[in-house]
């Protein structure tokens, strides 16, 4: 006869589908504790059925029948009066309650007199443990079947049957009795959930690694050559000891660059252990991305690359083997960026940034696309292994996905030995049966897993990139804003650099000696002479080169006055001098010549004289462009408001109207608002800018710098900071500069985004679209924070504005037509800046960047009209980006070129890149262009007859898709 007659727990829920699915941490785990305690084995054994359950507002008759009742927490507010002491003073019933199993397995140790021990079968252990794992398997199939409307067809006499003997085989001592009813149990739950589901949800188990955690994690790892428990360092599917009856539950690290270096710096036993557990698959891992100090978001889309496959390869070297997944910690990784991260070979990435807690979606496992490149990705949102609470409905939650068409995925995410009692009982279940799910290692996710066939839709924009200022600030970063506009100014002089160079190389058909250092001016010399001019020191005619991928119109100085080819816009003297508005090709050259050719430079009286009748010198009627307290050009009028200094109002474009306004503004406690009185429309209190003086500072025919001085004042009048504005126009240009200078000592916020000093700009309509420049493409913004280095375009359907930032990343949406960009917060010490602001300009991306970058200029010898301009590379339609370009030699020593082209729009396009020298052969490059020398010989050699590319003398044509990044292999005619 049983000691008790039934043992049950009182649920807070009228049905299992109101099971509960959010509670706080401590009710779920006394719910879940609830549940499983009472299928020990000691109790199933001797009451010879399993635990029941009934509803907290509805308890058992404790009149009849001896009871274990087990409340959890929860459900204690809704049982009914005076029903707990009816129960404590009833001797027939044994009342049970805590905050967790054990403490519950405590108040039952009167029915529990002993300790059980593991038995050991032939090929597993079964303990306790198991049978916790059952009932936990048994509550979530029996949850997912009611939630999702389905009608119960679990056999519930055989599985109580085999539960009951599973429990008296324990307690006999029957190790292959109760392993045998163990898994017939655990199979009538995987047989139930198979009449609904066909597929299997997968388990990842993923251990995140910190400095300070990295000992216990090595501390808690088998050795290599050993075995742990139930199979959970079986390798995969197929393993012997799955075919014994064990499922594998294998663990995964991540294991990103800066965690693969704190592992090399444990010792070299440190990471053999890690490398040995790798290679005999004990361990699965992730990782080789880049450190979360590393902005993604705000590098080009070459400096990106170069970001990723560093830190990719550092981690392959430090432990011995290429990660097969990627994945870094913290940090977001854009989906622009899979075609790099496919060419590392890769099986597949992940896409979370675990730091941050974004780069989920909907769905768990995707394809990302990236151009003509597809890789697998996880996307599925980390479970907090080390919490009860995601435990609660976790079946119901993988068979709504499962239902839905989608795959199902439970990544179960936690510090090394930071895991929860259901967790654990999660890994149990799973090495018995599928009924939960299936663990995987990372790699064998990918390759041999259930494919994905819904693709991202989500844009390549980083996610949350806003957040990476906030941590800069809070870690007291000094000048979190201009440190990374000089690292974008940096890097984009340096891809000028290498321009340059493949420009040089090009032009002469041979490469420049490995590891020489030149300066600009010496390899602007070289490619004077590779281009048929002569340097000279007369400044008579100057050569303007641009190394930069759009046509640029800037001005120059020359002796004399220039002759009137197409390159030259306009000119204007000044004593001896002209000052020559030219125009100059993308990656190309212009050649002012002098019109005295032969003769003596400098302009004399008598050509001055002539300026007067053509309305370009002395006493001439053209106005200059500043007139009054306005910038004007061919393409616009700037108005200066004289009250605070900044920009009233622009008229530019062929709509009527004010389009665009400017000031300088100051938000949150950047200004002790505590005594404001200026309001604006809504009545909150803000600062004013207020000008002090406003000066023409130059006022010519080519140029007209307007300098507006004054402060930005709060409502006694009390000067916050001090500020002088420049603003430069010059001759044919559609770009307005903005030098901002600050003096200021307030003090700021914490949150950079409420607590700053900004540029607001705004705009005629409340419709406008704004669009990020990053990684050299234009998208859509997600946000009201925005990360553009580059600057944002202002898409206002019938015209556009760009605001190229210099890189200053970080811009804020305030209401719907303004924009900041940030200058000052927390820790920024540099308070002078430059922001241009352009309208209607053709190319935007290559503008954004030709702003930081001065053409090069020269004095060159005379020369024929048809030789004072050309090009070396030219690339159409002007949306097409040639981002960067760099050359090898074959072993025949014949060049090519490496050309990397980017579709900046979101629209397909067919493109042409045109060259000054015959092609002979050209293909893509499917891998990328990082690779070494050699491969990407052999990648030439295996792709060349297969890509479709049409090649036209020296011209190669193809078709782009959106946002498509493209490298080109070009071989050349007629080099050595």
């Amino acid at each position: 006869m049983p000691s008790y007659d039934e043992c049950c727990v009182l649920l807070p829920c009228s049905t299992l589908e109101d099971f509960p699915s959010d509670a706080s941490e401590e009710d779920a785990r006394s719910l879940l504790a609830a549940w499983t305690v009472l299928w020990h084995p000691k109790l199933i054994s001797e009451n010879e059925q399993i635990p029941t359950w009934y509803r907290a507002d509805g308890p058992p008759d404790t009149t009849t029948g001896n009871r274990v009742i087990v409340v959890p927490r929860s459900s204690v507010s809704m049982l009914p009066d005076g029903f707990e002491q009816k129960c404590r003073d009833n001797d027939s019933i044994k009342w049970i309650d805590g905050a967790n199993r054990n403490e519950m397995l405590g108040k039952l140790s009167d029915l529990l007199p002993q300790s059980f021990q593991p038995l050991q079968a032939s090929h597993r252990t079964a303990s306790v443990e198991d049978f916790f794992a059952l009932g936990y398997a048994f509550l979530q199939v029996q949850v997912m079947t009611r939630r999702l409307r389905y009608t119960s067809n679990l056999d519930e006499i055989y599985f109580e049957k085999c539960v009951v003997s599973a429990a008296n085989g324990f307690i006999q001592g029957d190790p292959e009795a109760t392993v045998t009813s163990l898994h017939d149990a655990f199979d009538c739950l995987a047989q139930e959930r198979d009449h609904y589901f066909t597929s299997d949800p997968h388990l990842i188990d993923l251990t995140l690694l910190s400095d300070s955690t990295l000992e216990k994690f090595f501390g808690s790892l088998p050795n290599s050559n050993e075995t742990a428990p139930n199979g959970s360092d079986a390798p995969s599917p197929t393993s012997d000891r799955e075919q014994e009856g064990v499922l594998p539950t294998p663990t995964n690290v991540l294991v990103d660059q800066p965690i693969a270096k704190s592992i090399q710096n444990l010792g070299s036993e440190k990471v053999t252990l890690l490398r040995n557990l790798i290679e005999n698959q004990s361990l699965g891992w992730a990782g080789g991305g880049p450190s979360g100090d590393v902005s993604l978001s705000t590098e080009t889309y070459t400096g990106a690359e170069n970001q990723i496959t560093q830190a990719f390869g550092e981690t392959s070297d430090i432990v011995g083997i290429r990660p097969p997944v990627y994945a870094r910690y913290s940090g977001s990784t854009p989906s622009d960026m899979t075609k790099v991260i496919a060419s590392l070979g890769v099986a597949g990435m992940i896409s979370v940034d675990f730091a941050n807690g974004t780069g989920f979606s909907d769905e768990a496992k995707v394809v990302q696309k990236g151009g003509s490149v597809e890789l697998h990705t996880l996307s599925a949102k980390p479970i907090d292994a080390a919490s009860e609470i995601p435990f609660l409905a976790i079946g119901a939650k993988l068979g709504e996905a499962i239902d839905s068409g989608e795959i199902a995925v439970a990544l179960m995410v936690h510090w090394p030995s930071l895991e929860g009692d259901t967790y654990r009982l999660l890994r149990t279940a799973a090495s018995w049966s599928l009924v939960l799910g299936r663990c995987w290692t990372m790699e064998e996710f990918f390759r041999t897993g259930e494919q994905p066939y819904h693709h991202n839709s989500s844009i390549n924009t980083a996610g949350r990139a806003d957040l990476e200022l906030t941590q800069r600030v809070e870690r007291g970063e000094p000048d979190p804003l201009s440190r990374l506009a000089r690292q974008t100014k940096q890097s984009i002089d340096q891809q000028n650099q290498a321009m340059l160079a493949a420009m040089l190389e090009i032009a002469t058909g041979k490469k420049l000696p490995a590891g020489e250092s030149v300066e600009d001016a010496e390899r602007l010399s070289q490619l004077a002479r590779a281009i048929g001019l002569v340097p000279s020191s007369d400044k008579s005619n100057m050569c303007i080169l641009n190394p930069n991928a759009c046509p640029i119109r800037t001005q120059i100085e020359i002796l004399g006055d220039p002759h009137r080819d197409k390159q030259v816009y306009a000119s204007s003297g000044s004593g001896k001098q002209s000052i020559v508005t030219v125009d100059v090709s993308a990656f190309g050259f212009s050649v002012i010549r002098n019109e005295a050719i032969g003769q003596s430079t400098g302009r004399t009286i008598g050509q001055r004289i002539r300026d007067v009748a053509s309305g370009t010198g002395w006493f001439s009627s053209t106005k200059p462009i500043v007139v009054n307290d306005s910038l004007l050009n061919a393409f616009m009028e700037v108005a200066i408001d004289p009250e605070s200094g900044g920009i009233k109002g622009v008229y530019s474009g062929s709509t009527r109207g004010n389009r665009f306004s400017l000031r300088l503004v100051s938000v949150g406690n950047a200004a002790n608002v505590s005594k404001m009185k200026v309001k604006n429309k809504d009545g909150e209190k803000k600062p004013i800018m207020k000008a002090d003086k406003i000066k023409t500072v130059t006022s010519r025919l080519d140029i007209g710098v307007i300098e507006s001085t004054g402060s930005i004042v709060d409502g006694d009048g009390e000067k916050i900071a001090k500020f002088e504005l420049t603003y430069t126009l010059r001759r044919g240009e559609r770009m307005l500069s903005v030098a901002a200078k600050l003096d200021t000592r307030a003090s700021f916020g914490d949150d950079p985004w409420r607590n700053y000093f900004a540029l607001r700009c705004a705009v005629a309509t409340d419709a406008v679209i704004p669009k990020l420049i990053v990684r050299d493409k234009i998208h859509k913004a997600n946000s009201r924070r925005l990360v553009a280095p580059l600057g944002i375009l202002l898409d206002e359907s019938d015209r556009q504005t760009l605001i190229a930032s210099s890189g200053m990343a970080y811009h804020r949406r305030v209401e719907d037509r303004f924009f900041d960009t940030l200058l000052c917060a927390k820790g920024e010490s540099k308070q002078d800046f430059t922001i241009h602001y352009g309208f209607e300009v053709a190319d935007p991306v290559s503008t954004a960047r030709s702003v930081m970058a001065d053409p090069l200029t020269m004095a060159v010898e005379p020369v024929d009209v048809d030789a004072s301009r050309g090009w070396l590379i030219h690339a159409s339609p002007k949306e097409v980006f040639v981002a960067d370009m760099k050359t090898v030699t074959d072993n025949q020593g014949q060049l090519l070129a490496i050309v990397r082209l980017i579709q900046t729009r979101s629209r397909g396009c067919n493109a042409a890149l045109q060259f000054c020298r015959g092609v002979a052969q050209a293909a893509r490059l499917t891998r990328g262009s990082h690779l070494p020398t050699e491969e990407l010989l052999r990648s030439f050699a295996s792709e060349a007859g297969s890509n479709q590319l049409t090649i036209e003398k020296d011209r190669i044509k193809l078709a782009m898709a959106a946002h498509e990044v493209v490298d080109i292999l070009v071989r050349f005619e007629g080099t050595p």
